[in-house]
């Protein structure tokens, strides 16, 4: 099976092209294109200058982690020597509560002043104009794509992928954030297609082409939650989600929607909250786990 939006790392490590150029039906006008990269440049230009000076953000997290460490190593040493106490500490150590609270003082009059810093620019009337641009752009392109503008959005699931024995292996780069990626894309059908867009281009796959919905319960870890719902509340409670120390989520299950084209089996990944808009728009219902 060929893993749709994924990037197939088999025979050329370095690739970077995702799968599916052949599903693709339609791109946004050059004009637009330009458009959406100059927006989305001065948006990025406006929340660099929302931030405190690098050097400054540098000397915080300094200041922050060692008072931090300060902490959790005094605490570490409490815990394991139980016939001492805090005072003890204190008084054969004193400098060490001083520096940890000096730190720890740097770092929030630091952060405090980063966020006055960052909420004077981005409620400025000149910041609103930048990003009520960039969205302007952005919903332009999906109008010129043709997606309704009531189109869903969900989450897709891509990653780095090599095939070994006929098997699809998820493999991670250096310095991968997490082994699944989230993007969101708009998806819509029609009487013969499903559909799904993003700000690059418009895919279509023919739903007498899908095949059925395969369920996996397998806990993966995935990048981000795009939601505006929290993932614990609502309708997202009872797929059980939840995050690890680096705020990636963690998801106890994933669907592969299957689909040929001229005899080769693809698979579409989604998450598990994302399968009742899927088996909606399809008509197709997923097996369980």
């Amino acid at each position: 099976m060929k893993p749709f939006l994924c990037i197939d790392l088999t025979d050329n490590k370095k690739n970077e092209q995702e799968n599916g150029e052949e599903w693709l039906v339609a791109k946004p006008s050059s004009a637009l294109v330009q458009s959406l990269e100059r927006s989305t440049e001065h948006a990025e230009q406006t929340i660099e200058k929302s931030k405190l000076p690098l050097p400054i953000r540098i000397v915080k997290w300094i200041f922050g982690i060692a008072g931090f460490v300060i902490i959790a190593a005094v605490v570490d040493w409490w815990s394991e020597e139980e016939s001492i106490t805090f005072r003890e500490i204190y008084q054969n150590m004193p400098w060490l509560f001083w520096v940890a609270g000096a730190c720890l003082v740097v770092w929030g009059v630091l952060m405090l002043l980063g966020i006055i810093k960052a909420k004077r620019v981005l409620e400025t009337d000149e910041s609103s104009q930048v990003f009520d641009h960039y969205d302007k752009t952005c919903e332009a392109i999906f109008a010129d794509l043709g997606v309704p503008a009531d189109a869903t959005e969900i989450d897709v699931l891509t990653f780095f992928y090599k095939v070994k024995d006929g098997e699809v292996k998820v493999c991670e780069k250096a310095l991968q954030a997490a082994p699944y990626v989230n993007p969101v894309y708009r998806v819509f059908v029609d009487e013969e297609q499903l559909y799904l867009a993003n700000l690059e281009g418009k895919y279509a796959i023919p739903l007498s082409a899908v095949q059925a919905i395969r369920s996996l319960k397998k806990t993966i870890c995935i990048l981000e939650w795009n939601k505006d719902e929290p993932y614990n509340k609502g309708i997202y409670k009872q797929y059980k989600l939840s995050e690890d120390d680096k705020d990636r989520l963690i998801c106890k299950g994933y669907h592969v929607v299957e689909f040929t084209r001229e005899n080769e089996l693809w698979g579409l990944y989604i998450p598990c909250y994302e399968l009742p808009v899927i088996e909606a728009l399809t008509g197709v219902t997923a097996d369980s786990f």
